[in-house]
Parts: structure tokens; C-alpha cells; sequence
């Protein structure tokens, strides 16, 4: 007579972790038109109802899968480098590596069609608010709102990365290093004493 092991139910909470790991993969693997309902369940090996109970369907999954890379995206940024003009540039530099690493999330994350969680995007902003504030304490960066500033660093970076992203930036011109020049204008722009 055979024993057979009892089946032990799937919790919840492991459903949802691997769902969102599979709409990851997918993501960075397909692209957004992979990202299926269908296909989905199939890579977490879940039924597909599962996206729909855990995430209302696609739209919600994709909703969620976009919190999560603000999530990664503000841990990646968060330099800690004691010297304040290398924990900018190593946040600028963290910035790039997360964006190339991962574009399909990163474009989905700074898009219009996905909604994450506001107060999720809004902690990834603080990291590098945190980064311009720690560096005018320091006295290497201006006086003036943190958050105005981040938001100027935010806009010359993630500017400089959606063009090296799209291809779109001139071909004799190479990205890396442009954008290592970009981030160096960003720190004299910041100083107190530019010039």
C-alpha cells in the first residue's frame, strides 16, 4: 500500500511572490506585449486565476510589478559613501546600472499607464533628496529646498539615461562616458561656489 503525501496548500503569500517574480521575468525577458495573464501563471506555475486573485488581472499585476522596481530602484540609489560628492555621483552611477539593467521596468515605472503606489515612488524621490541634503549639511551643495534640487538631479540623470536607453543620442558620442560628464556638470551645478 502506497502512502501518499499529503498536499500541502500553496500560501498566499508565496502565490503572490511568485507570480510577481514571474511577471519580472517576463518583463525584462518578452517585453511588456509577453506579459499575459496567460503566460504568467504559466512561468509561476500557478493557475491563472491566481493573477486575477491576487492582483485583479493584468493591469493590477503590472501595477504592482512597477511598486516593486520603485522599491529596487530607491535601495539601488541609496549611496552611503561618507564623502557627499561621491555619494552623488555613486547614486547617479546606481541610477544608470538599475535603468540598463532592467529597461523594461524602468520605462514602465516612469510611464503613464502603470499606477504604483504613491507613497512607494514618492520613498525612491526621498533617497535622493536624502543624497542632496546630506551633501548641503556637508556644505558641498547649495542652500535652497532639497527636494527643488533633487528634482533638478533627478531630471538631468534620468534625461541623460533615456536617451542612452532609446539610442537616440549621437552615435560618436559614447554613453558611459557621457553620462560620467553629465554627472560631474550635475556636481559643479550643485556647488555653492560653481565655476
Amino acid at each position: 500500500m502506497s502512502t501518499a503525501k499529503p498536499r500541502t496548500r500553496t500560501s498566499a503569500a508565496e502565490v503572490r511572490s511568485a507570480l510577481l517574480r514571474a511577471g519580472r521575468t517576463i518583463l525584462e525577458r518578452d517585453g511588456e506585449a509577453g506579459l499575459t495573464v496567460r503566460a504568467v501563471a504559466a512561468e509561476a506555475q500557478v493557475a491563472p486565476m491566481g493573477v486575477y486573485n491576487h492582483f485583479d488581472g493584468r493591469d493590477g499585476l503590472l501595477d504592482a510589478l512597477v511598486t516593486d522596481g520603485f522599491v529596487e530602484f530607491g535601495r539601488a540609489i541609496a549611496a552611503t559613501d561618507d564623502d557627499p560628492v561621491v555619494r552623488l555621483t555613486n547614486s547617479g552611477r546606481a541610477y544608470r546600472a538599475f535603468a540598463i539593467a532592467n529597461p523594461v521596468i524602468y520605462r514602465l515605472m516612469f510611464s503613464a499607464q502603470c499606477a504604483p503606489e504613491p507613497g512607494v515612488a514618492l520613498d525612491a524621490f526621498a533617497v535622493l533628496v536624502d543624497v542632496v541634503r546630506y551633501g548641503q549639511v556637508a556644505g558641498v551643495i547649495m542652500a535652497g529646498d532639497p527636494a527643488d534640487l533633487a528634482m533638478q538631479v533627478w531630471s538631468a540623470v534620468h534625461g541623460a539615461v533615456g536617451l542612452e536607453l532609446a539610442s537616440t543620442h549621437p552615435p560618436q558620442i559614447d554613453a558611459a562616458a557621457g553620462y560620467e560628464k553629465v554627472l560631474a556638470f550635475v556636481a559643479r551645478g550643485l556647488s555653492p561656489h560653481p565655476g
